[in-house]
């Protein structure tokens, strides 16, 4: 048995109104059609649904019993119709996206408040993780794109490059004197807060082989860049982070000195290369991509390929 929307609509309207000449009137249709559809209803459903008099329709038991149904598979395919008509044109829906701190914590948020704006009735979803983290979410299937630095490539994968930023130190220039380029060398027993081995700091780092990663060893291990701000801020350590991150309006009283040879952090927005992302997914990447450049961030970070 196949009922449709239109039959579904003329019996609960009919229903509502009690007369075949109003109900023909609110759905625009003729009063012979509408009796003639009813009708045919009726025999496909095999029962009576209406008592008709002269003057007023009347449900029967078996109507009364369907009425509440009817309702509900008709508000049912409305919503239905709704939010595909609305998921199409970007206007409904939901979206996933997994990002790292520093990103997130610089870039994201004006991005996120003028996408809100012109999608109210989108739900965003934001997840924080470190680059490892992400990369994982997105290969599973767990968060529609993601923002990062990959730690290691995968075929199953697509990246678009979005920035680079330097690698250098962020440090309390009232404890710490440091020059405004800083060789790893010349670090001395200065300390240095360690970065936890799964981040992409370390990562690069460890690709161009250098000897920060044991400098970092000895020093108290912090897994936020919030925990960073405010332990390089009190002295415990000197933090290790990109320009991105000494972005963050938190470090304003901070200072950042680049690290000499230059090491660059890169950041992708990565996505399942044979998924297809739903419209409004697919217009949030989009505003990432096209508004990032406009992110007030540190001069030395560099968007685009």
């Amino acid at each position: 048995m196949n009922l449709t929307q239109r039959q579904l609509r003329m019996f609960v309207t009919t229903a509502a109104v009690g007369n075949i000449s109003r109900a023909s009137e609110v759905l625009h249709i003729s009063q012979p059609a509408l009796t003639r559809a009813l009708q045919e209803f009726e025999s496909q459903l095999g029962v009576a649904l209406f008592l008709r008099t002269t003057r007023q329709l009347a449900l029967t038991p078996e109507g009364e019993r369907f009425l509440p149904v009817a309702q509900r598979l008709l508000h049912d395919l409305t919503e239905a119709a709704a939010l595909i008509q609305g998921e199409a044109t970007g206007q409904r829906g939901s979206v996933s996206l997994a990002v790292g701190e520093a990103f997130g914590c610089t870039v994201l948020p004006d991005i996120l408040h003028a996408f809100v704006k012109t999608h109210p009735d989108v739900r965003v979803r934001v997840v924080n993780d470190n680059s490892q983290g992400i990369t994982r979410r997105v290969a599973q299937g767990e968060v529609d794109f993601g923002i990062g630095s990959p730690v290691g490539r995968t075929e199953a994968l697509r990246f678009t490059k979005l920035l680079s930023a330097p690698l250098g130190l962020l440090f309390n220039p009232e404890l710490h004197q440091l020059k405004a380029w800083v060789r790893t060398e010349a670090l001395g027993d200065l300390p240095l807060l360690k970065e936890s081995s799964d981040t992409s700091i370390v990562s690069v780092l460890r690709a161009q082989g250098s000897d920060l990663v044991a400098h970092m060893e000895p020093g108290v291990e912090v897994s936020s860049l919030a925990l960073q701000l405010a332990m390089a801020r009190a002295g415990v350590g000197i933090a290790v982070m990109s320009a991105l991150g000494a972005s963050h309006r938190d470090a304003a009283d901070l200072r950042f000195s680049p690290l000499r040879p230059t090491v660059q952090r890169e950041v992708f927005v990565m996505q399942q290369r044979d998924r297809a992302l739903s419209v409004p997914a697919r217009a949030l990447m989009e505003a990432v991509v096209e508004r990032a450049r406009g992110a007030q961030v540190h001069r030395l970070v560099r968007f685009g390929v």
